[in-house]
């Protein structure tokens, strides 16, 4: 098989990798969760307009310790300089690919994410969210794109990125 062939078997693999696996993953788990919600909003806009003014703050709080509210966590990225040498061999073995792993180094996670193989430059992760939700840490990331006429590098590329945060608890990622 030609190289050029080769090369567009594997762009093609990691594109399906990267959006319909995750896409599929996310259409699955929806449905009762959003039915709720709209059942809880639903009620409280039944409810007369100056009962509603001296409720609703409480109501909301109520509901956000029912529910466990998200909470922003902080994070930094990590330069490949400063990486523990695990993280290191990591980034060695895995950055042509698409991939997310997560490593637990002492007290932190240090969260590996690779969008695989891109057809130019100006690609790269960008992470949209990182919050933490009844005992659960969710990094949302998705892909930035290079704009429309801009001069970019005309040749395979292969954004990454680490990320470090100061946690024991469970981390997911969420592709957007």
């Amino acid at each position: 098989m030609k190289k050029s062939k080769k090369l567009c078997l594997i762009f093609l693999m990691a594109a399906f990798t990267v959006l319909v696996l995750p896409a599929a993953g996310f259409l699955s788990g929806c449905g009762t969760e959003n039915t709720e919600q709209t059942a809880q909003t639903a009620q409280t806009a039944q409810t007369s307009q100056t009962a509603q003014a001296v409720q609703l703050p409480q109501h909301a709080q109520q509901q956000n310790e029912q529910e466990g509210a998200a909470v922003n966590v902080d994070y930094e990225a990590i330069a490949y300089e400063v990486m523990p040498d695990n993280v290191k061999a990591l980034v060695d073995g895995h950055k042509k690919e698409a991939a997310v792993v997560i490593v637990a180094v002492n007290h932190s996670k240090y969260i590996f994410i690779a969008l695989g193989p891109r057809p130019t430059g100006g690609y790269s992760v960008a992470i949209k969210s990182v919050t933490e939700r009844q005992g659960v840490v969710t990094v949302v990331y998705g892909e930035q794109k290079p704009e429309k006429g801009v001069m970019v590098t005309q040749a395979f590329t292969y954004p990454w990125i680490v990320i470090k945060i100061d946690t024991e608890l469970p981390v997911d990622t969420l592709f957007e």
